[in-house]
């Protein structure tokens, strides 16, 4: 058996750390903090885009600024159309807007989120359908967890609230859509490649989610918490807690 290496067990550590913090995070005012954000945002990105450069090489410059660039556009058609996630705006705690509408820190809140289930995703299926249908699946769940805790701190505000904690369901179905989309663009720009794609991809995706499926739970969120369990739960069996 496989022992996590000492980056990894810095890794599950600085996790740990994440969820405690979370506390001070759903029972403070942050309205003043949104530099705070702004790093954190960007520092629990870094895991991820390092990995994939540096086993993807080129491929994985590429692939990040392309999903980026898309992450950007989809969220920036959303804000001004309300398709395909429905309407909403961002408040001023994640960072500077891109032409008044999209914080710059969107390329680094949701690529790692993307990143992560594309690399669960090939570690669990054969199959370029399966790992589409795997992956988008995947991304939907983590905003599942991240969206419901996102709009009770006002990070976010939708137009029209749903009946999920706050959120429209045709977030979630604008999810789907998002996610098959970046899924193919992967499977595009890697081809044979992805296959080296290794853990640290999911690196930036477990520390995320020990920071919101915590945060949920302060937050009285209790299927966003769940969820948010069953993630972390599948990224620690099938790396075996090898984040890096």
């Amino acid at each position: 058996m496989n022992r996590p290496s000492g980056k990894s067990i810095i890794i599950l550590l600085v996790g740990i750390i994440l969820a405690f913090s979370s506390y001070f995070v759903a029972n403070v005012d942050i309205g003043g903090y949104s530099a705070v954000s702004v790093v954190f945002i960007i520092s629990m990105a870094l895991p991820s885009f390092i990995s994939v450069i540096r086993d993807l090489r080129s491929r994985g410059v590429i692939l990040i600024l392309v999903l980026g660039a898309y992450a950007i556009l989809i969220e920036t058609l959303a804000i001004v159309t309300g398709f395909p996630y429905s309407e909403f705006h961002y408040t001023g705690l994640i960072g500077l807007k891109i032409l008044g509408h999209t914080p710059f820190t969107v390329p680094f809140a949701w690529l790692p989120l993307f990143l992560g289930s594309a690399y669960l995703a090939k570690e669990s299926v054969g199959g370029k359908l399966k790992f589409l249908g795997l992956s988008t699946l995947l991304v939907v769940l983590t905003d599942v967890v991240i969206d419901p805790a996102a709009v009770t701190l006002k990070f976010w505000i939708w137009s029209n609230p749903g009946i999920f904690y706050g959120v429209p369901l045709q977030n979630f179905a604008g999810w789907v859509l998002s996610g098959f989309i970046a899924s193919l663009i992967l499977l595009v720009v890697l081809g044979d490649s992805m296959k080296e794609m290794k853990s640290g991809a999911i690196s930036s995706l477990y520390l995320i989610m020990c920071f919101w499926t915590a945060a949920c739970l302060f937050l009285g969120l209790e299927i966003p918490f769940i969820t948010g369990l069953i993630l972390l739960a599948l990224i620690l069996i099938k790396t075996k807690a090898n984040l890096w």
